[in-house]
């Protein structure tokens, strides 16, 4: 992980001259959020500081929450990519236009370490598109591995109810069946409904 946080921290430093403080594309119910295109034009997020939900457009459900430093939108599509940034409570974000931000790996020889964030991406998608969803309970025990994961100062703000229910569409019902057999099993513990 250190790797990968080096990895992120070196390409907004060499390329923060180009880059530009982004405003939030919208505002629903107080929540910031900024798109990866915008008047068709793609582009690469730096999340300077605090944390941000990445979320999937049309279902709302959160992919992965991202600490600063972090580069987002660096991946390959044809399309417009299915996914926008909400901010938490506090935060900082800039961009650049992917075109220039590509050109400029190049220029800068930092290509290396822009390959290393494409491929935890990547790899971030993969596991998401494999997890488990044969039965509900499958789900729920892969969204548990996935999520106690999270850096200490996140699982203290998001309960587990929270993360598994935002990032799955199951049922509170149905997480909250299988969160009650487990702890009585003894394979989870939560203090407060969060991972320790």
């Amino acid at each position: 992980m250190y790797r990968v946080i080096e990895n992120h921290e070196r390409v907004i430093s060499a390329l923060a001259e180009h880059a530009q403080i982004a405003d939030p594309d919208e505002i629903s119910r107080g929540k910031r959020r900024y798109h990866l295109t915008r008047d068709n034009v793609r582009r690469v997020m730096f999340i300077l500081d605090g944390d941000f939900l990445l979320k999937i457009k049309g279902e709302n459900k959160v992919l992965n929450i991202l600490s600063a430093p972090f580069v987002v939108g660096v991946t390959p599509a044809l399309d417009e990519q299915p996914v926008y940034l909400e901010r938490i409570d506090y935060g900082k974000v800039s961009f650049i236009e992917y075109d220039l931000f590509w050109r400029l790996i190049f220029e800068k020889d930092i290509f290396n370490d822009a390959m290393s964030i494409l491929s935890g991406q990547y790899s971030d998608l993969m596991n998401y598109i494999q997890l488990s969803k044969k039965n509900s309970h499958d789900e729920v025990i892969s969204l548990i591995e996935r999520w106690k994961k999270l850096p200490p100062h996140l699982k203290k703000r998001f309960s587990a109810l929270y993360l598994i229910e935002h990032s799955s569409h199951l049922s509170k019902s149905s997480i909250c069946r299988v969160l009650k057999e487990l702890k009585e099993k003894g394979e989870l513990v939560l203090i407060n409904g969060k991972f320790t």
